[in-house]
């Protein structure tokens, strides 16, 4: 007996060689692990017709199950190794029948040619010779007609059925309808409370948030008030006459005045001599020592001479003073304080609003109107009311304090409101949904903030659909447009894509048929 090992390399053809090769009427083949080329049924087939024809006892060695299953069935032994195939070598081949053939009649090595040849037609048993008079016998016409008809009828409803199977499961439609679809806007008044913590539906409370920060600013503004300032001393003349026998000399600047409790003050311009005789006169140019209207005495007011001239003359205002006049120039008034402050209250709302609105949360807002000034700490003016000034400065420290509103909880009462508006036979629309804020209304000094809070979403009418879309299967696509645009609720005529074109109809079966609703 000879063992022959086979690798994946080798195929049926070397197989057969190696077998030739061998020269032993008894050869036991070595599958690799994989089965190699025998893994294929017909390979075995052809193995053991070439056994057959060289009348060959061969023999397989393989654990495989699905190799050894296909050649057991064909008449080859097959081992799980060769100890085994050795130690049965007597009669590893019994129960193989050789009658059985797979192919063509057995024949001795290198005898193939010469037996049809010499024979023009091989030898056959019995049961091919059953089966060869089978094949020339001749076929009735009736027969023959009745096989081509019926193979023309079987054709016929083969194509039938795969036909009306193509019809009724390849084709699909979708239908994109567009219901009709109304606005619906809601407001409701929201108190946002930071004594509270959790949302009151009947009383319209949510929580809030209260922010607090401290700021200061400085800011100007041009004075709007006026005050009169002196602008031009009054001026005259006043006359003096001598009470003494001897001469007298007033030397310039000699201060003279009223006696009626006005107490205004001139003084002489220049010096005079009174000649020496009593009631020797001499006039002289004045000017009042301060500037403004006081100084526009009537005449012969002016009749006191201060210092020591006092005994030796006396004096005169014979005619009115006058050239003594006011300017106006600004200054600081009430109403410039309280526009200053009310200026710096503001920017500083503005600037607390800006700090405070980085501390929110992405849900949160604040209005400027819930920000408020809570103590004012220090409050400084550059000048007070009546003083000379083109400008006025303030310098303003205060504590403020805002109310945060998360939009989420608000939104809550909003949209709980927008729902109860939905009228009848519609559905509201979730991606057109929207909230916002609106109007503060009031701003208490605890913090609660009342506003209002807007929902607006789209509603969009309910379709039913299992019996419209029942009705149109079949219906071409303008047929079944049409009663799907009648018959629902519709704000324009439906499309229908259809696959394949050319089926140009709407599917038969509702399960091929898919819907698309675009609000």
């Amino acid at each position: 007996m000879q063992i022959i090992h086979l690798d994946d390399s080798d195929d049926i053809i070397s197989i057969c060689d190696r077998l030739t090769w061998a020269g032993e009427q008894q050869a036991l083949l070595v599958l690799p692990e994989d089965g190699g080329v025998l893994r294929e049924g017909l390979d075995l087939v052809r193995l053991r017709r070439f056994a057959d024809r060289q009348r060959l006892d061969v023999g397989l060695v393989t654990p495989d199950v699905p190799i050894t299953r296909q050649a057991q069935a064909i008449g080859l032994p097959v081992f799980p190794s060769v100890e085994i195939a050795e130690t049965s070598r007597r009669g590893w081949w019994r129960g193989r029948k050789r009658s059985e053939r797979v192919g063509l009649p057995t024949v001795g090595v290198g005898e193939w040619e010469e037996f049809f040849q010499e024979r023009p037609y091989p030898t056959l048993d019995a049961a091919d010779r059953q089966e060869m008079n089978r094949r020339l016998a001749p076929i009735s016409t009736l027969r023959l007609w009745l096989v081509r008809y019926l193979a023309i009828a079987l054709f016929c409803l083969t194509l039938a059925i795969l036909y009306v199977a193509f019809t009724y499961a390849v084709p699909g439609a979708t239908i994109i309808l567009q219901p009709e679809t109304e606005t619906v806007q809601v407001e409701r008044a929201v108190i946002a409370d930071p004594a509270v913590e959790t949302v009151d539906y009947a009383l319209n409370t949510v929580p809030a948030r209260l922010l607090t920060a401290t700021e200061s600013w400085q800011t100007s503004v041009a004075t709007t008030g006026s005050i009169e300032l002196p602008d031009a001393p009054a001026r005259g003349t006043v006359l003096f006459a001598n009470q003494l026998p001897q001469a007298v000399t007033i030397p310039a600047g000699t201060r003279v005045g009223t006696s009626d409790g006005s107490n205004i003050t001139f003084q002489t311009l220049e010096e005079v001599v009174l000649a020496e005789a009593v009631g020797s006169t001499a006039e002289v140019e004045v000017i009042a020592e301060e500037p403004g209207p006081q100084g526009n005495v009537a005449a012969n007011l002016v009749n006191r001479v201060q210092g020591p001239l006092d005994l030796q003359v006396e004096v005169r205002n014979l005619e009115e003073m006058t050239g003594g006049v006011v300017r106006e120039t600004a200054a600081v008034s009430i109403e410039d304080q309280e526009r200053l402050r009310a200026q710096a209250l503001q920017f500083l709302q503005a600037v607390a609003l800006a700090n405070m609105e980085a501390q929110l949360t992405e849900r949160e807002f604040i209005s400027k109107d819930t920000v408020r000034v809570v103590t004012i700490l220090d409050e400084t003016f550059s000048h007070d009311v009546g003083e000379q000034t083109a400008e006025l400065t303030l310098v303003l420290r205060a504590e403020l304090q805002g109310t945060a509103v998360d939009t989420t909880i608000a939104s809550g009462l909003a949209f709980d409101s927008l729902g109860q508006a939905v009228p009848g036979g519609f559905t509201l629309v979730p991606d057109s949904i929207r909230f916002n804020s609106g109007n503060v209304v009031a701003v208490d000094e605890s913090g609660r903030v009342t506003f209002s809070m807007i929902g607006e979403g789209t509603v969009a009418a309910n379709l039913a659909l299992d019996g419209p879309i029942t009705a149109v299967t079949g219906q071409s696509p303008e047929t079944a447009a049409a009663y799907l645009y009648q018959n629902l609720p519709l704000r324009a005529v439906p499309t229908l894509d259809i696959w394949p074109l050319w089926f140009n109809r709407v599917p038969y079966l509702t399960t091929r048929i898919q819907t698309e609703i675009e609000p």
